[in-house]
């Protein structure tokens, strides 16, 4: 096993025993830990082992090659490892050689085909929480990075198929990033939420997915994926929400946010058995109030058939707009779940709402309600001053799906 240098001070000393937990600080606004995931690549054997935070019994996931392409993880247990790759004529997959993770191709070549994550191919190597993990998120990580031909680093985190973080890590006096150079090639790259050190990468939030990719320092710059990483879990949603259930009230300090939902488009009710899962956020960005409502994707096409919500969002500000020493953004905007970024919430077509103020069910083509390319719209605002100066605006929105909203 190659010996790895930490890219910080902080962190869990030490490798971990197989079946020892995970011990760091608490990471704030996060949910309750459920157990270290391991990923362990040795002589001892390939393989995800997670070890529950409740003293259960471990759970491992073999890792096995094929001529050094991963077997498919698909349906695994623990963890989906998927290689991707520009040249889609090639095939790119998952690789594992010489107990490290990396992409192969077909025609690769001779050199290190599988165990490298390769800049000039284009390659990228994706994890994702998957079989007994699913519906849990990472809040903290310790990943191991072997690095070549003094390349870079980039990691993307998402979480419920929105992203969460890039952290770009750099080759410096800490690797030697040469092509050849044993335990000096590999840096330990720490992520948390929950560190003031400049060396630990900090991260947002929790996340469910990552993807790992070469930058561009170098343009023959590859890194691969090593053994000794591991992963804190935690429940990564706050809640379920049901098609029959009623308003749900969450509060921030600046932020009111009621939601109901609706049946889907289709006039199903998708998500497990117990309502489908949903975490929140809420906060201030660039002098705007924020709220954040993030779903699970349970469908493989999910722009085919969405929920429908009905949103209350209540804000509140210090003064009210025209007072000039306080910069107050009054344009309700929001980022929807189909990566088109910020944009302006339009007014709804009509009120989706019937008399009883319930949204409509059975079969539904949004485009009644929504104006063209958009998910969500504003059915109604109203704003008023309370005694002591405070100034408050409550929009009423339709939506489907989830997405972000600022003001």
């Amino acid at each position: 096993m190659n010996k790895r240098q930490r890219w910080s001070l902080a962190g869990v000393a030490g490798v971990l025993a197989a079946v020892t937990l995970l011990v760091v600080p608490a990471l704030g606004q996060v949910g309750s830990e459920v157990g270290v995931l391991h990923l362990e690549l040795d002589s001892g054997g390939d393989r995800f082992l997670f070890v529950p935070s409740d003293g259960g019994e471990p759970t491992q996931q073999l890792l096995t090659a094929s001529n050094c392409r991963l077997g498919d993880t698909s349906d695994a247990s623990l963890v989906d490892v998927v290689g991707s790759g520009s040249q889609t004529n090639k095939r790119p997959y998952a690789g594992l050689k010489d107990h490290r993770l990396g992409v192969g191709q077909n025609g690769e070549g001779n050199g290190e085909p599988c165990g490298r994550i390769n800049r000039d191919l284009n390659q990228f190597l994706t994890l994702s929480l998957t079989g007994d993990l699913q519906g849990q998120a990472i809040d903290y990580a310790e990943i191991n990075l072997g690095f070549k031909f003094n390349g870079d680093a980039i990691l993307e985190t998402s979480l419920a198929g929105e992203p969460v973080d890039t952290i770009t890590v750099a080759c410096n006096d800490a690797s030697d990033c040469g092509p050849d150079s044993g335990g000096s090639d590999n840096k330990l790259v720490i992520l948390t939420s929950d560190s003031a050190d400049p060396d630990v990468a900090s991260i947002t939030g929790p996340f469910d997915t990552i993807v790992i990719k070469p930058g561009d320092a170098a343009v023959n710059g590859a890194i691969s994926l090593e053994g000794d990483s591991l992963f804190r879990l935690v429940e990564a949603f706050d809640g379920e929400i049901d098609c029959t259930e009623n308003e749900i009230l969450i509060e921030s300090e600046d932020a009111t946010f009621s939601v109901t939902r609706g049946y889907d488009t289709d006039g199903g009710c998708k998500g497990p058995a117990d309502g489908l899962l949903y975490t929140f956020a809420a906060g201030t960005e660039d002098n705007e109030l924020f709220v954040d409502f993030i779903t699970e994707p349970v469908e493989d096409n999910p722009a085919t058939v969405f929920a429908q919500f009905l949103e209350e969002i209540t804000w509140e500000f210090p003064s009210p707009p025209d007072v000039p020493t306080e910069p107050q953004h009054r344009t309700l905007s929001y980022d929807d779940h189909v990566g088109i970024g910020k944009r302006v919430m339009p007014w709804c077509l009509e009120d989706p709402r019937d008399g009883a103020g319930n949204l409509p069910g059975g079969v539904v083509d949004p485009d009644d309600y929504l104006p063209a390319g958009h998910t969500s719209c504003l059915i109604e605002v109203s704003s008023y001053v309370s005694p002591d100066g405070t100034f408050t605006t409550v929009h009423t929105i339709y939506n489907i799906g989830d997405g972000k909203r600022w003001t």
